[in-house]
């Protein structure tokens, strides 16, 4: 590993710094070129598949894409607790567009970063090339999944980004088709976001790509994408209903009655239902109850099971 280390040299990351702001005003391709040029000063090295063990400055690495899980303070606060440097393993690191991007290893970075005061430090890292940002996904989602490091959300997070799984990538396009945002774990609260993956998936897998989609165009005429209407339960709910009564019910009707219902009435009924186990029984039968509680339109018959 020694004959491998990197010192940092202030008039190479000067000379990288003058070819980045010579960059910004000569157009995309320059600025491609240039990026992989201050990667160059950098390192002292290009990398090439397969993975060349390097160090490198915490402060050079990129991390925080959108298929990373996020960074949990809790999980730094643990490294550094039980912190063993023998049991240390190199940061994964991908070279692509000029720049060392993190596939794996973030908390680590955060907590030797911690543990050096908040300042940068060199880290071992294996270096990849020639991976796009796809590949880059399914290799964090691979490398997490294989330590049972991810919750349900942050894997299918991390496949969404990837590409490989075409039922989440269809899901996530059917979705954001109608108006919503499959956060996926990382609810900003805004309108139309569906935090939920588990009811979601089961939704679409219960329904198909056509009835899903029905379902969700349902969801925004009734409610605009009022976050409360977006609930694992609500949505549960819905799919069974939509099931039962595909044939039968009239959409117009849907969203004319249910408009006028508060969706924390829904959620408020459906939790109260103790007669049986299935959360999307209970939501169903609210849901049909509202459908039918009002005057006009042609009532449904009570078609559940149970």
């Amino acid at each position: 590993m020694g004959s491998n280390r990197r010192k940092h040299n202030p008039q190479a990351a000067a000379k990288a710094a003058r070819a980045t702001r010579a960059a910004k005003a000569t157009g995309t391709a320059e600025k491609m070129a240039a990026g992989a040029a201050v990667a160059k000063a950098v390192s002292g090295a290009e990398y090439r598949n397969p993975g060349i063990d390097r160090e490198i400055h915490t402060d050079h690495l990129t991390s925080g894409l959108p298929y990373q899980r996020p960074v949990n303070p809790k999980e730094v606060e643990r490294l550094i607790r039980e912190w063993d440097e023998r049991l240390l393993e190199p940061v994964i690191v991908s070279f692509r567009d000029g720049k060392f991007n993190v596939v794996d290893g973030q908390h680590r970075i955060s907590a030797m970063r911690r543990m050096n005061n908040g300042v940068g430090i060199m880290v071992s890292c294996k270096v990849y090339s020639g991976l796009t940002y796809e590949q880059e996904a399914a290799l964090c989602y691979k490398l997490d999944k294989a330590k049972k490091r991810l919750s349900l959300s942050q894997a299918t997070n991390a496949l969404a980004e990837s590409g490989e799984d075409a039922e989440i990538m269809e899901i996530r396009q059917l979705t954001e088709n109608c108006g919503f945002v499959w956060a996926l774990g990382k609810s900003r609260g805004k309108t139309g976001e569906i935090v939920t993956t588990r009811a979601l998936v089961n939704a679409y897998r219960l329904l198909g790509g056509a009835a899903f989609v029905r379902m969700m165009n349902l969801l925004w005429d009734a409610w605009e994408g009022d976050p409360r209407s977006l609930t694992a339960s609500i949505l549960s709910g819905m799919a069974l209903f939509v099931k039962t009564y595909e044939t039968e019910m009239s959409d117009r009707t849907f969203a004319t009655k249910l408009s006028q219902v508060d969706p924390d009435e829904i959620n408020r009924r459906g939790r109260a239902d103790f007669s049986t186990n299935s959360v999307a029984l209970r939501y169903a039968r609210v849901i049909l109850e509202k459908y039918n509680g009002q005057r006009g339109g042609r009532k449904l018959p009570y078609r559940f099971k149970g």
